[in-house]
């Protein structure tokens, strides 16, 4: 029993002995917000005993929704700073409530945290007092990290160089237009790519030269793979492995390949839209296996990686015994995670880019901290309660200062209190999301669209418009009167202003993108950027749940994220489909 805390200690003690469990020692319970029935699985209330807190009164996907609406969405937005009254980009919108500085000035010694410091009063509801907190503290523009070089334009990244509109990224350089991707260089409109070279519209692993792939790996010179590995010069194929001069899942001698593909201009915009007809086609028939990843063992996910003992997890690396989380690597015995690497016995966490946690729980934003508790963008700090801003400070309530002793007592008060109120032991309430549900990360995910619903649920949803009536000294092109094929496009392009028509959205195109669709032969795009970055997951069906689903090759019942309601096809148990394709 950890004795700085005894009455919390007593108090959850007491809980765990009511607890009913079931002859396993599990529980069944339902969602209190969707009225859904979820199982809590003995070696989950193992857990949770283990770390001190209650079992979970939500359901995995709706603590995933919640989780995904404390994160920005792929867009910015023009506020004025706080500190300077400069005119500044965002991840808030100007709505927000919230004072925004730059996050030079913010990661600096120009402001003090600790002077919006408050008192708890463990009397009172808990979550009321971190609200005036939350919107008093000043927060940063974008969380933009100093090992950045030249990438100004980017959010909840690191170690970028030369980058342009990128998210959740950790190591690259000229980067454009991508999010979630790791050691990459010189790619464009990429989701989740790792060790991608000279990639374009793609999704998959060490690959080179490689556009509108996904889910290919080590495989170099190719269009429109789906599930391909070790494949080079091929052109509309699905699960292929080791291959060369294939088109349409045809082999094909080099000569014959190579005249085919001097048949393809996917520089001209329209025959770009028929391949990519196509390409719907060839996925929606291709076999899919009904988990995606390699070494993984007693795990339940996709896209997994060298996991052990994970379960409903979605890329995934180098883990163990991970539960209900979403991108995360180098993670051991932690609990609903969305983000981060390098972290041990977290608990209801959003850190995104950041490393280096142990004993995070119910916290937002936090880098290379322990113990810290309902805590929102702290940095290098130990022993924190109810915290926000703060960096290389431990033992403190509130923002203001305490002595360890006098820390623990009033932690003690706030944790039985709170216990005592159903407050603690879950993740912040929807009321604290620091971003309208409608520009958070959730809906990027297929699956959540439902404003009204979000609403109800207590969401905060405002109306935004995408107002593209700005004034502008340039000249503006409706996206029809683009060039079709970009052999046609001369610099003047460079100084005009593109109306996306469909979303009402004006954008421009940038010196590196001109050149990058000049030397792989690829039209301009019609869709504003962040428009299609929202669209990727949903474009591969990414969705936050898994289902049971008959193998389509022997009827065993298998795991898998392809919704059967849908109609997915073709989906095969492991050992089916490494018999029909590996």
């Amino acid at each position: 029993m950890n004795a700085k805390t005894p009455q919390f200690d007593q108090a959850i003690e007491r809980y765990f002995a009511g607890l009913e469990l079931d002859e396993q020692g599990g529980q069944w319970r339902t969602c209190r917000v969707s009225g859904e029935k979820f199982y809590i699985r003995p070696e989950d209330v193992e857990f949770y005993r283990k770390i001190r807190v209650p079992l979970p009164t939500l359901s995995p996907l709706e603590r995933w929704r919640k989780k995904l609406t404390f994160a920005p969405g792929y867009q910015f937005f023009k506020v004025k700073s706080a500190h300077t009254g400069k005119e500044i980009i965002s991840v808030y919108p100007r709505t927000a409530p919230f004072k925004i500085y730059e996050h030079g000035i913010w990661f600096s010694d120009q402001w003090d945290p600790l002077s919006y410091g408050k008192a708890p009063d463990s009397g009172q509801p808990f979550f009321g007092q971190f609200r005036l907190l939350q919107r008093e503290v000043p927060r940063p523009n974008l969380n933009n990290d100093s090992s950045n070089v030249n990438s100004e334009y980017t959010n909840s990244s690191t170690h970028l160089k030369n980058c342009y509109v990128a998210f959740d990224m950790l190591y690259g350089e000229d980067l454009y237009y991508v999010e979630c991707c790791m050691k990459n260089k010189n790619c464009m409109d990429c989701w989740a790519c790792i060790s991608a070279d000279s990639c374009y519209g793609s999704h998959g692993t060490t690959m080179f030269k490689c556009f509108f792939c996904y889910w290919t790996e080590n495989s170099i010179e190719s269009y429109f793979l789906f599930d391909c590995k070790n494949c080079e010069h091929c052109f509309m194929c699905s699960n292929l492995r080791n291959k060369k001069y294939c088109f349409y899942n045809q082999q094909l001698s080099r000569e014959e390949y190579e005249k085919k593909l001097r048949e393809v201009n996917l520089g001209n915009y329209e025959e770009l839209q028929k391949y990519l007809k196509d390409f719907q086609e060839l996925k929606k028939n291709a076999i899919k296996k009904n988990i995606h990843g390699e070494q993984w063992v007693n795990s339940v996910g996709t896209w997994m990686f060298n996991v052990k003992d994970c379960y409903f997890v979605l890329f995934a690396f180098e883990s163990e015994r991970v539960c209900y989380s979403l991108g995360f690597l180098g993670a051991r015995d932690s609990y609903d995670i969305l983000g981060g690497a390098n972290f041990e016995l977290c608990y209801e966490f959003i850190s995104v880019s950041a490393e280096n946690n142990y004993g995070i729980k119910f916290s937002n934003n936090v880098h290379n901290s322990r113990d810290l508790e309902y805590c929102d963008s702290c940095y290098n700090c130990h022993d924190l309660f109810g915290c926000v801003g703060l960096r290389n400070k431990s033992f403190c309530i509130f923002n203001k200062q305490y002595a360890p002793e006098e820390y623990w007592r009033v932690v003690d008060l706030l944790k039985k209190a709170m216990l005592e109120r159903g407050e603690y032991g879950e993740f912040f309430p929807p009321a604290l999301a620091p971003f309208p549900y409608n520009t958070s990360l959730i809906t990027a995910y297929p699956g959540f669209e439902d404003l009204e619903k979000a609403k109800r649920d207590g969401y905060w949803v405002e109306n935004i418009p995408e107002d593209a009536s700005g004034e502008t000294s340039l000249s503006v092109l409706r996206s029809s009167e683009l060039s079709l094929d970009i052999k046609d496009v001369d610099d003047s392009i460079l100084q005009k202003v593109i109306l996306d028509v469909e979303h009402n959205r004006k954008f421009r195109i940038v010196p590196f993108e001109l050149a990058f669709y000049r030397k792989y032969n690829l039209p301009l795009p019609r869709v504003h950027p962040f428009v299609r970055m929202a669209q990727w997951r949903k474009d591969m069906d990414m969705r936050l749940q898994f289902w049971e689903v008959a193998c389509a090759k022997c009827g065993k019942i298998v795991p898998t994220m392809y919704d059967p309601a849908l109609g997915e096809k073709n989906i095969y148990c492991e050992q089916c489909y490494h018999a029909k394709v590996a």
